[in-house]
């Protein structure tokens, strides 16, 4: 049976540092010798967990999974393009998978804190700026994920995780 490939994405809610790729083909080709993971953000920049000059990791074909610790907490929630290369042994690309990605673990985990900050501080809710802003934030987080996964947009989307990440960044301002 021929090689028909495909991949599952998550970011972990515990460490959202961390992308985790996970080869779910079907089939068998025998040219296959590794995979290449190429992140790309939408600006163009690369992202890698290998430290290099290069725009990939490589990804032996004998592991299922590739975790890549990629999205520091200053980059924070990002779209990317996520493209994997099965390839054969001269570097010959014979795959493609190629999709857009949200990555949205430190909007999410910031968002629990603010909720979790509501049970020790009740009355903050009723405060107008605090309630808008905690309002923006949720409404800008949903859409940069809606952005990705209904619209394929990810320049739309990274606008709306930049605008997280800089409330995020600058709690004391709006929260």
């Amino acid at each position: 049976m021929p090689l028909t490939v495909s991949i599952e994405v998550s970011q972990s809610a515990i460490a959202p540092s961390n992308i985790t790729i996970t080869d779910t083909s079907t089939g068998s080709d025998v040219a296959v010798t590794e995979r290449r993971v190429i992140l790309q953000n939408a600006i163009g920049e690369y992202l890698t967990g290998n430290g290099s000059t290069i725009n990939y990791d490589v990804w032996p074909y004998a592991s299922s999974s590739i975790t890549l610790d990629v999205i520091t907490e200053t980059i924070g929630d990002v779209a990317l393009n996520v493209i994997v290369n099965w390839v054969s042994i001269d570097g010959t690309v014979l795959y493609t998978d190629n999709n857009n990605y949200p990555f949205p673990q430190w909007g999410k985990q910031f968002f629990v804190y603010l909720v979790q900050q509501q049970g020790l501080t009740p009355g903050v809710y009723q405060d107008l700026t605090y309630s808008g802003n905690l309002a923006v934030f949720w409404a800008n987080l949903q859409a940069g994920i809606n952005q990705v996964e209904i619209g394929n947009d990810p320049a739309g989307a990274q606008n709306c995780f930049n605008r997280t990440n800089q409330m995020r960044l600058n709690e004391a301002t709006y929260f």
